[in-house]
C-alpha cells in the first residue's frame, strides 16, 4: 500500500513533525525562515506533496481539491482538512471532534460544492458511530448530510474509500499509540493550525456546530 511503501519516510517526518514547529510552518507556508531546509525537512515535503498529487490525480475528483465540510468545522474550506492519499483508493483527512457536540453532519466536497464532487450520502439515514461500516456515498448529492455521533472525544479519519469507482466513506477513531505515520503528521498539523496542544487535541474547538449557515445552505 502507498503509506506501507513509504513508511520510513512518514517515520522520520512523523518525528521531525513533532519536534519542529517551526519546520511544519516553513513547510505548509503558514510561517517563514530564513534557514534552508534540511535534507529530512525536504524529504517530508515530498512526500506531503505525493500524498496531496495523490488525491487531486484522482480522476474520480475530476482535478479538484476535495475538503471535509461540515460542524466540525462550519463547512468551510481548509488546509488541514483536504483529502490526502493514504492508500490507493483511499482519500482521508482527520478532524477533533467532541462526544458533547455530537451529532456532527458532514460531506465531501470542493471549494464551490459542484456536482460530480459533492458527496452526501446515497441511502438514508446514514446515521454512522464507532463500530458502524461504510456509508455509500452519492458525488452528485444536495442536502444529503452523513451524520457522525462520537462516544468519546478525540481524533477521528474521515474517508472516501473507492471499490472500483464507488465512493464510500468511513470514520475511524484514532487511539494513541496505534497511529500511521500519515496520521500523525496530519495530527500535528490540525494541533498547530488550531493552536492545540498534543493533549489538547481532542477538545480543539474548530467551529461549535451551527444549525445552518451561509455555507450549509449552498450544499
Amino acid at each position: 500500500m502507498w503509506f506501507d511503501q513509504n513508511a520510513n519516510k512518514w517515520r522520520s517526518a512523523a518525528s521531525l513533525v513533532a519536534v519542529s514547529f517551526g519546520a511544519m510552518l516553513a513547510l505548509t507556508g503558514c510561517g517563514s525562515t530564513e534557514e534552508p531546509l534540511s535534507s529530512a525537512e525536504e524529504e517530508v515535503m515530498l512526500v506531503e506533496n505525493e500524498a496531496q498529487e495523490g488525491a487531486l490525480n484522482n480522476p474520480l475528483f475530476m482535478g479538484r481539491v476535495i475538503y471535509l465540510r461540515g460542524e466540525m468545522n462550519d463547512y468551510g474550506v481548509q488546509r488541514p482538512y483536504r483529502l490526502r492519499e493514504f492508500a490507493p483508493n483511499t482519500y482521508c483527512t482527520l478532524a477533533p471532534l467532541r462526544s458533547d457536540w455530537s451529532p456532527y453532519r458532514f460531506k465531501f466536497a470542493d471549494d464551490k460544492w459542484t456536482a460530480g464532487t459533492n458527496f452526501g450520502y446515497a441511502v438514508p439515514p446514514a446515521i454512522m458511530r464507532e463500530g458502524s461500516g461504510k456509508v455509500l456515498l452519492n458525488p452528485n448529492s444536495r442536502f444529503e448530510e452523513v451524520r457522525y455521533e462520537p462516544l468519546q472525544d478525540g481524533i477521528y479519519r474521515f474517508c472516501i474509500v473507492y471499490e472500483d469507482t464507488v465512493p464510500y466513506v468511513t470514520v475511524t477513531h484514532l487511539i494513541d499509540g496505534k497511529l500511521t505515520s500519515m496520521d500523525e503528521v496530519l495530527k500535528a498539523e490540525i494541533e498547530r493550525e488550531f493552536a492545540v496542544g498534543p493533549n489538547q487535541a481532542s477538545t480543539a474547538q474548530t467551529g461549535a456546530p451551527a444549525a445552518s449557515s451561509d455555507a450549509s445552505t449552498a450544499k
